[in-house]
């Protein structure tokens, strides 16, 4: 009996939650597919991850995936999912050239999931 009424719970889901459900496993995929860089900018601002943003979201090629100005990290993404990785990081120093002078810039690439790790890192000190 209780896997009767289980089992008709799941099938009488309304339409626009399945909908939804269904539209966030294809975001979730098309996120995945994008090629990602993440930077630390040491001593990064508010105002120069907000018009990091600004720039790259008209730009049409890259645009600012994730920003934690408390741990000076900026993650770009490409817009087409043909871009490789090395193209992707020449449009981002690229962007990030008229903002941020090279010296502040570490040279070391960080992931979508250990920028989010040292956000969360950064925010509970």
């Amino acid at each position: 009996m209780i896997n009767d009424k289980s089992t008709r719970m799941k099938l009488n889901m309304p339409r626009p939650l399945r909908l939804i459900i269904l539209l966030m496993i294809f975001t979730t995929n098309h996120l995945l597919a994008q090629e990602s860089v993440g930077i630390r900018i040491n001593t990064l601002t508010s105002a120069e991850r907000d018009l990091l943003v600004q720039t790259t979201h008209g730009a049409g090629e890259i645009h600012v995936a994730y920003a934690c100005v408390p741990a000076g990290i900026i993650v770009f993404a490409a817009n087409a999912a043909s871009t490789s990785r090395e193209s992707l990081r020449t449009k981002a120093m690229t962007a990030l050239a008229p903002v941020v002078t090279a010296a502040r810039i570490e040279p070391v690439e960080i992931t979508l999931q250990a920028a989010e790790t040292a956000c969360e890192n950064a925010r509970g000190q």
